[in-house]
């Protein structure tokens, strides 16, 4: 995993691919509130589980600085790649994996929030957000163009440090190394990896808050939290977002889709099998099994209903021509020198060729009696 941090302390198997995003999270305020359940899932998809500790649902809204925010192996910029944020946050788990979703993300960067709604499906907006650190006083406000949706408010912090019980409510809040999202009306998920997080008790004045308000969660006044915490920070990485549903959830693996009644599909998963190259753990499903079925029915519509083989690279589905060359990146190296000659065909050229195959398939060779390709 090159320079990422020790991943022994994430309570799920962690993907051990390269990070995509390097940043650091400083001087965030943590507020939290317990919320009507019924109201809060009207806010949340439908394929996520709220997650719940001792019965009751909480979201918490952060103010925070985003800083040094950069691609991996890349500089951050002056001007760009630090600036004020606010979420409004709640907790959920889907397959055994907990992590956050989020209602909102406030920042006061126009690039961010171009990039990060294409990229992971994130639902940032861009607000005048800023945090000021005075000695253990940390002031914060932040609004949209028009002084809409307003939250502003003082943190003072202590040096009482919280601890992180497994059953405790603040291991419930912190410790969670991943974040759902909707992309393209898919579910998404992005893991993200930091040393266990450090807090302290704090104290927290709100003297607006139009920003909980406006999502109508049955807080009863949101001018007075429950629960307050502070941290410094922790620097963070960041995988890309890649399909929450998962042929299992407890392995990070790439799959084929094949069709199990096509005899051209039976001897491409058998030519791809006999020559992968070392170390490399590419797992087959006919495309009409319940799994892979359920992992099909999961993507964007347009992907969904294409009659094509799938490949499922990285936690990204590919289809078609796109799917078929990237299988040799799965090959001994001799094979895999392909790829880039096949790549620079234009897309709509590898369709038109693959259409053309699939469509007489059938007639050139004969449908196998059983599956017999390789599925573990």
């Amino acid at each position: 995993m090159g320079e990422v941090m020790d991943s022994s302390h994430v309570p799920f198997n962690f993907p051990t691919r390269p990070y995509s995003l390097s940043q650091e999270w400083r001087n965030l305020t943590f507020i939290h509130w317990k919320v009507d359940e019924e109201l809060l899932r009207k806010h949340i998809p439908k394929e996520l589980e709220i997650d719940k500790y001792n019965g009751s649902c909480y979201v918490g809204l952060v103010p925070f600085v985003m800083k040094n925010v950069r691609p991996k192996g890349l500089f951050s910029v002056p001007g760009i790649s630090t600036f004020g944020e606010f979420n409004v946050r709640t907790y959920v788990t889907k397959d055994g994996i907990p992590g956050v979703y989020f209602l909102t993300l406030e920042a006061k960067s126009l690039i961010t929030c171009m990039f990060a709604p294409r990229a992971y499906g994130l639902p940032y907006r861009y607000a005048n957000s800023k945090i000021k650190h005075d000695g253990n006083n940390i002031t914060w406000t932040s609004k949209r163009k028009n002084n809409s949706y307003k939250v502003s408010g003082k943190t003072t912090y202590s040096e009482i440090v919280v601890d992180f019980e497994k059953a405790s409510l603040e291991y419930f809040l912190f410790e969670r190394y991943s974040l759902y999202v909707m992309k393209n009306n898919s579910l998404r998920r992005a893991y993200t990896l930091h040393k266990p997080w450090q807090v302290v008790k704090a104290k927290v004045e709100i003297s607006d808050n139009q920003l909980t308000d406006s999502f109508d969660l049955g807080i009863k006044s949101s001018l007075n939290p429950p629960i307050m915490h502070y941290s410094d920070g922790v620097k963070v990485k960041t995988w890309s977002v890649e399909l929450a549903e998962t042929i299992n959830p407890s392995e990070h693996r790439d799959y084929l889709f094949l069709d199990g009644d096509c005899g051209l599909c039976h001897r491409l998963a058998s030519f791809i099998d006999k020559r992968l190259g070392k170390g490399e753990n590419l797992g087959y499903r006919p495309n009409l099994s319940e799994d892979a079925a359920r992992v099909i029915a999961s993507m964007p519509e347009k992907l969904s209903k294409a009659d094509t083989v799938y490949l499922i690279r990285k936690g990204k589905p590919y289809i078609r021509s796109a799917a078929g060359i990237r299988c040799l990146l799965y090959m001994r190296w001799y094979y895999k020198i392909w790829f880039p000659i096949f790549w620079l065909i234009p897309l709509p050229v590898r369709d038109l060729a693959y259409k053309f195959i699939a469509k007489y398939r059938h007639k050139i060779f004969k449908k196998p009696q059983v599956c017999t390709f390789r599925i573990d």
